[in-house]
């Protein structure tokens, strides 16, 4: 006649078998979801290949031995294991992590994170009253096995933490192109139909969004609290210039017009639509930022050392075009392979270089007179141009690889959208604009944002303002709010006055 003890301990053992199994079939039936979900785990995302696959194989094991009763008690220990193992790693995902991810199977799924904690915590109690009762013969004393629980319990907890700690070093500092995704980081505030796909975001000032248009480049665009809409022709003191792509800046009450193959800058205010040519420093370029009323940042061709370079244009200054050749990497072409997008935070005064064909962007100074190179989270180390030499000498791309698409810094924060796929991910970026996040003070990519997108290869620009993200898809113009788990991130404080002189 069996014992109550020996029918508690069949009781614990068949419901862990229960539990593990269900949980188990669950996650086999939904293993690429699973899989996704362990990927985007603060403390396991590193590891995900390889514990996906563990937790299925300890589980069913532990189901196994549960079933003999030879090995019922090596059952219960393990049962007891991981139910501590779940439980570390729930707490550190309430009490540290940035968000809370989901990555359980079946019924726990229907549960929130402290009813899961307990859920838990109930089953290691069980497994422990288990384990004691569970003695055959040499008999174990009650308190070597309580000591044995525990021990068990504390290495569990600092295997789990180092974990952890591995983990977040391999994803913020050494990462193998594996995203973290944060949970409802942006929610959707405005939309605005442009009735165009051809504006362009020119700047800010104040709440008013400004607007350049690539079809009708001589007037700007004015949006007041996404609704009220103004556009002003713009009249030049010079008119004997040929302009082949002029591109519009607004910088507070400032407005500028560029075009680099015409070495000249113009200004004037935002208040009126007539502008003058400045005495800036001549020299021609491919990418041009306004840093302050004086000076301005460019990118261009150094064609002695036959590399794209940074620079700064000064306003009546004796060395009024400064060029910098030596920050930026030249390999075997100087030219297409250094290419890249040109930002500039007005919080931290950093200057921003993204590559365009490599897992690198470069951080330096408003006066050039720094230099920190950062990888992304991508793995191309080497560019993928497909180079070809025309007839006459010149060099052609055929269908390079891009690696980062479009970027913008603001408060501290580097956004890169990129097309391109990172491990265990899903086809969401095929219907999905992917920003990943970079910190250039802290050296580190923290997480990636999913913004929705309805067809797949549309005209995509984006810029931020006010704790705000703005988009434009084609026609349409977006405002996103950025939850606070983003908002943490930027650096505190106000922007410079650029624009006093």
């Amino acid at each position: 006649m069996k014992t109550i003890k020996t029918r508690f301990v069949e009781i614990v053992s068949y419901f862990f078998i229960l539990l593990f199994c269900y949980a188990t079939v669950s996650k086999i039936m939904d293993f690429e979801n699973f899989q996704i979900q362990i990927a985007q785990s603060p403390l396991l995302s590193s590891y995900a290949a390889i514990i996906t696959y563990g937790i299925l194989i300890m589980e069913l094991l532990v189901c196994v031995l549960l079933i003999f009763q030879k090995t019922r008690n090596i059952g219960l220990y393990g049962s007891y294991i991981l139910m501590v193992l779940f439980s570390v790693y729930i707490y550190l995902i309430l009490n540290y992590s940035e968000f809370i991810p989901c990555s359980c199977g079946g019924i726990l799924e229907k549960m929130d994170w402290n009813t899961h904690l307990m859920f838990n915590l109930i089953c290691i109690i069980l497994a422990s009253i288990a384990i004691v009762m569970n003695q055959g013969k040499p008999r174990i004393s009650t308190s070597r096995i309580v000591s044995s629980l525990l021990l068990s319990a504390l290495l569990c907890s600092i295997v789990m933490y180092l974990l952890y700690q591995r983990s977040e070093y391999i994803v913020k500092k050494d990462n193998g192109f594996q995203r973290r995704f944060l949970q409802h980081p942006i929610l959707k505030d405005k939309t605005f139909d442009l009735k165009l796909n051809s504006y362009y975001f020119a700047g800010f000032n104040g709440d008013t969004l400004y607007l350049g248009n690539y079809t009708a480049p001589f007037s700007v665009t004015k949006i007041a609290n996404m609704s009220e809409v103004k556009t002003q022709n713009i009249s030049l003191n010079r008119t004997d210039l040929e302009f082949r792509s002029p591109i519009l800046e607004v910088t507070d009450s400032i407005i500028y017009l560029y075009d680099g193959k015409l070495p000249v800058v113009f200004e004037g205010s935002t208040s009126r639509p007539f502008m003058k040519e400045q005495n800036i420093g001549k020299t021609y370029y491919r990418k041009i930022r306004n840093l302050d009323h004086d000076h301005f940042v460019i990118g261009a061709f150094h064609r002695k050392r036959q590399i794209q370079t940074l620079g700064i244009l000064s306003r009546g200054s004796k060395d009024s075009v400064v060029l910098r050749p030596e920050l930026l990497e030249k390999r075997e072409d100087g030219f297409f392979e250094a290419d890249g997008q040109l930002s500039y935070d007005r919080f931290t005064k950093k200057i921003v270089y993204v590559y365009n064909y490599t897992n690198q962007f470069v951080v330096t100074d408003r006066k050039l007179n720094s230099k920190i190179v950062f990888r992304t989270i991508d793995t191309i180390r080497t560019a993928n141009l497909g180079l070809s030499i025309l007839q006459d000498g010149n060099k052609k791309l055929n269908n390079p690889l891009i690696v980062n698409k479009r970027s913008t810094v603001y408060k501290g924060i580097l956004f890169i959208e990129s097309d391109r796929r990172g491990k265990l991910e899903s086809d969401r970026g095929k219907k999905a604009i992917i920003l990943d996040l970079y910190s250039i003070q802290e050296q580190k990519y923290f997480g990636s944002i999913s913004v929705p997108n309805s067809k797949e290869g549309q005209r995509v620009q984006f810029t931020m303002h006010n704790d705000n993200l703005y988009l434009i898809i084609e026609n349409e113009l977006i405002r996103y709010r950025f939850a606070q788990n983003i908002i943490q991130h930027f650096i505190s404080g106000e922007a410079e006055n650029l624009n006093k002189e």
